[in-house]
């Protein structure tokens, strides 16, 4: 699953007549302004540079989870503010990956497994043990922590959980419309 397109593809479900390809050149060009390529250029061209925040007095907005708003608004929420880092590094040649801790979603080096990045936090680098604390900071420390928490998480899973948060906004605001748009995508994908 390329995440970029299927990110676009959601927005694009939920706002008509949105063009696609030029969101993705929207991306080309935030990657083409990285001069350096590594997990820490890319977080501090994003989050230093180009000022993508993490938007946490609206958190619950709908658009927060569609990637053409997150780079005109340079605002969104965990996986979305992630998803754009793992792209704008694919780019680059930065292997990037999800990581879907519960109740929040970071971004590891592929190939450095203590590497974390925290895209809601303006790109702040973690290691395991701050990838730990900040679970249980946003969990209250009310759940049980495993290491598997810091497990890649495949593209295709990142979709899902970021049609099923939009299913949770939607399903919260009574948008019964755009509910069922997202309920129809998601039984699209396998």
């Amino acid at each position: 699953v390329a995440l970029d397109e299927a990110g676009l593809l959601i927005s694009s479900a939920l706002q008509s007549g949105l063009d696609v390809e030029h969101w993705l050149g929207a991306l080309d060009g935030l990657a083409a302004g990285c001069h350096e390529a590594t997990a820490e250029g890319v977080a501090s061209h994003l989050f230093a540079e180009e000022h993508f925040v993490g938007n946490r007095g609206a958190y619950y907005d709908w658009r927060n989870s569609c990637l053409d708003r997150v780079i005109a608004t340079r605002t969104g929420i965990p996986i979305s503010l992630s998803a754009l880092m793992i792209e704008v590094a694919r780019r680059i040649g930065v292997d990037l990956v999800g990581v879907g801790m519960p109740a929040h979603f970071l971004v590891r080096a592929a190939d450095d497994p203590d590497a974390f990045f925290d895209p809601f936090d303006g790109g702040r680098r973690l290691d395991r043990a701050g990838a730990r604390a900040l679970f249980e900071q946003v969990t209250g420390a009310q759940v049980a922590w495993t290491e598997q928490f810091l497990d890649p998480t495949p593209n295709r899973d990142i979709v899902i959980r970021m049609l099923n948060n939009l299913k949770s906004v939607f399903a919260g605001r009574s948008d019964a419309v755009r509910l069922a748009i997202v309920m129809d995508l998601r039984a699209a994908v396998p």
